[in-house]
């Protein structure tokens, strides 16, 4: 027994002494200021380009930037530097009255001029995929061409404290598309490419300003500018690449929050009230070997169809953590009713019977242990067939020889609907020739419209949705409000 004993205390003391190492500051509360710190998993330097960010490295942006609306945590847009929207009976005009009570950190007034000019930066360095219903502007295409000027070409325009925007065609969903990270009105957008040399230069309009980037994180600061009702005065966000050490920080009060706690302790953090759950961009998929001659186009559609099953019972397992895909590629087409039912029914109808083996290969991580281990469960109880599976390497997984050995291989990807060109990049070693064909048709036009593509992916059963995972944060008790918007991004004005 005191063998035991001995190296556990031993590891116990280990670990408090180097957890006493961890900087953090807590301000006193009596003056009425307090801080927070919390860690996610990265930091990036390179912040212009949103569609690159995970939803914890937006949390950045969202604490520094605010947008003409955005949207609450039920998806309801509310006005934040615009205090009113009208919307001309045409429908292709909008009219928003600039807030007079926003400022920068530099304490000058942010005026519609402002935003019309960070609107032209975005025109000139975002890309196409990120900002596509916004080039429905009038004009906006052709300046990007360089056939206009923005000034003399574009329909943006500021006229008083008044913002104007005028469409080429009516778009019931342009004012939602302004609720997104990417159009957060930042000045010097050049310059949130290198955070880490440009943050003393850039001046901010949301709720905080960063004051301080270090080896080990950023600081932000109370922008007293900006909303007077923001209590939290310091923000120190740590990066904590080992969740384990990160999560025992959490349990002593040496964290505020811990993004994506490990899976064996959301139970536990639920039932305590210090859980919070929101969306996230990773994705998970599966992709049916087309070229194996038992697997053909009616045996891989009811192949799919008891994937989907086995899925439906671990989804109710684990909801704090994923949710099923619905045959959407993408979380956000999940609105489109008519097309999910329409894939609903064509899953259904199934002809084909499955092999008494089915083989399955994915990355060797913890998810996907734990789903293919349900899989093979779930079809030894609920089918004639058996699964067996094998878990890889990353290196393994790129062998494409050894991929084409099994019947059904696991994708891990991120599946963010502002950049579907990197998605289905990233899927071009599962294509078929005929599909591979019509991706590189696709890549050459302007638009870049990939739905041709996507049906063809689906109704040939050769790359399908599975799952899309869900981000979870630890929350202490300490804090005593904490809000996520619509995006999963932290509502910093709430924050207490």
């Amino acid at each position: 027994m005191k063998k035991f004993l001995i190296p556990c205390i031993f590891i116990a003391l280990l670990l408090i002494f180097t957890l006493s190492f961890i900087e953090i500051e807590k301000l006193d509360d009596s003056n009425g200021t307090e801080s927070l710190l919390y860690a996610v998993n990265t930091i990036p330097n390179e912040l212009k380009d949103v569609s690159k960010l995970t939803v914890r490295e937006e949390d950045i942006i969202c604490a520094t930037s605010k947008g003409l609306v955005e949207k609450d945590s039920e998806g309801k847009i509310v006005p934040s530097l615009a205090t009113e929207v009208n919307v001309k009976e045409d429908g292709i005009e909008y009219e928003f009255k600039i807030r007079e009570d926003a400022y920068w950190s530099d304490g000058n007034r942010i005026t519609a001029e402002d935003i019309a000019n960070f609107f032209k930066e975005l025109l000139k360095e975002e890309k196409d995929e990120n900002i596509e219903p916004f080039l429905d502007v009038y004009g906006a295409r052709e300046f990007r061409k360089g056939n206009v000027t923005f000034e003399n070409g574009v329909a943006i325009n500021s006229k008083e404290e008044v913002l104007i925007i005028r469409l080429n065609k009516k778009n019931d969903k342009f004012l939602e598309e302004l609720t997104k990270t990417q159009y957060r009105v930042r000045r010097y957008l050049m310059m949130w490419d290198d955070i880490e040399n440009n943050y003393k230069t850039i001046v901010y309009s949301g709720e905080y300003y960063i004051n301080k980037v270090t080896d080990e994180g950023i600081e932000l600061k109370k922008n007293n500018n900006s909303s007077k009702d923001v209590s939290v005065e310091t923000i120190n966000i740590v990066e904590d690449d080992n969740e384990e050490l990160s999560m025992a920080a959490f349990e002593i009060g040496q964290r505020d929050m811990v993004v994506n706690p490990p899976n064996t302790q959301l139970n536990r953090l639920q039932s305590e009230g210090r859980l919070k759950t929101f969306p996230s961009d990773n994705g998970k998929y599966i992709s049916l070997n087309s070229e194996d001659e038992s697997l053909p186009l009616s045996v891989r559609k009811t192949l799919y169809f008891n994937i989907n099953l086995a899925m439906t019972s671990y989804q109710e397992e684990n909801s704090n953590y994923l949710e099923l895909a619905e045959s959407s590629y993408f979380r956000d087409d999940k609105e489109n009713l008519d097309k999910l039912q329409s894939r609903k029914v064509m899953t259904t109808k199934q002809s084909g019977k499955i092999p008494e083996v089915i083989t399955f290969m994915a990355k060797d991580n913890n998810e996907n242990r734990a789903i293919l281990k349900h899989i093979q469960s779930w079809f030894k109880d609920n089918t004639e067939s058996t699964v067996r599976y094998t878990l890889v390497t990353e290196e393994e997984f790129k062998n494409l020889e050894l991929r084409n050995r099994y019947d059904a291989v696991i994708i891990d990807e991120t599946a963010n609907s502002n950049n579907k060109e990197e998605f289905y990049l990233k899927l071009k070693g599962y294509y078929t020739e005929k599909e591979l064909s019509m991706y590189e048709e696709i890549i050459k036009t302007t638009n870049k419209n990939f739905n041709g593509l996507e049906d063809t992916l689906f109704n040939s059963y050769s790359i399908l949705p599975l799952l899309f995972e869900k981000k979870n944060v630890a929350v202490s008790k300490d804090v005593k409000n904490i809000e996520f918007d619509w995006y999963g991004n932290i509502n910093f004005k709430t924050l207490k």
